[in-house]
């Protein structure tokens, strides 16, 4: 008798975008430039798509264009919103009520839109937007002083938590497919597909926590080499063998160390038979 279910055909698709560490802005970076200044770039690779200040009120996203190694990264398009850090300048000249310029021995890292505190803990503490910077002597204020600032006063801007953080975006891991009482499959990947090796998550259930898929002789991963988009892959030997007992998986473009963002909700088929 003819089983029906011999062969079926079962689809998964790359629906969530994830967050890996990227790093931290380590100076303030203005709005309308490409330039994006971090702490270190080893995370970064050009053509990634990365997020800045992701759930505060200046997330945006960008794609790396180039990097400069240790220094910043070069994004296609100019950020929208400053990304600040945190600072405190020190008054080198009295700054008087009833004007906008405070004077200031260092304006590193002070962007206009920015708000500051001046002479915070003292009497006179204040606090005031920034409408320019110039470089090295004062920042002018949207509007006037209300109190006098002495020499040695401090003025202070408090980046907002999350406001400097760059975080690579990442679509690398699929839905769940579940092929349980069946030991051979096949991979077709669609025309959007970007090239990639092809390595899996497994679990003995469909919501736990799935993990990596190593073999039993080698602890290696469990890895199909770099594939190009319109394939169909024949899991064989190895690869089929080590699937074969596993009900739930998960397919992930790249490797665990390497993975491979693929940006868009794409569907890979899938055949599977007993």
């Amino acid at each position: 008798m003819i089983d029906p279910k011999m062969s079926i055909e079962r689809t998964v698709t790359f629906p969530n975008e994830t967050y890996d560490t990227g790093s931290n802005c380590d100076e303030s970076n203005a709005s309308g430039q490409k330039v994006v200044k971090v702490a270190a770039t080893t995370n970064f690779a050009t053509g990634d798509r990365v997020i800045l200040g992701r759930g505060t009120d200046r997330e945006e996203e960008g794609e790396i264009d180039t990097i400069d190694d240790g220094v910043s990264i070069t994004l296609l398009a100019a950020l929208t919103y400053n990304h600040t850090v945190t600072q405190e300048q020190t008054l080198d000249q009295e700054s008087a009520a009833a004007q906008k310029n405070v004077y200031l021995t260092s304006t590193a890292n002070l962007l206009a839109g920015e708000t500051v505190v001046i002479s915070e803990g003292e009497a006179e503490e204040e606090s005031g937007v920034i409408a320019s910077v110039t470089t090295n002597d004062y920042i002018t204020l949207v509007d006037n002083l209300t109190n006098t600032h002495a020499v040695g006063r401090k003025c202070k801007h408090t980046a907002p938590t999350g406001i400097s953080v760059v975080e690579v975006i990442m679509r690398d891991t699929s839905t769940v497919l579940n092929k349980k009482g069946y030991k051979r499959l096949c991979l077709i990947l669609p025309s959007s597909w970007t090239t990639a090796g092809i390595t899996f998550l497994g679990c003995l259930t469909s919501d736990g926590t799935f993990q990596q898929v190593v073999k039993g002789s080698d602890a290696a991963e469990v890895a199909i080499a770099s594939v190009a988009a319109s394939k169909t892959i024949g899991l064989d030997g190895t690869i089929r063998e080590a699937l074969e007992a596993i009900p739930f998986i998960k397919i992930r473009s790249g490797t665990a160390t390497t993975p491979v963002d693929q940006g868009s909700d794409l569907t890979i088929g899938i055949r599977l038979m007993r």
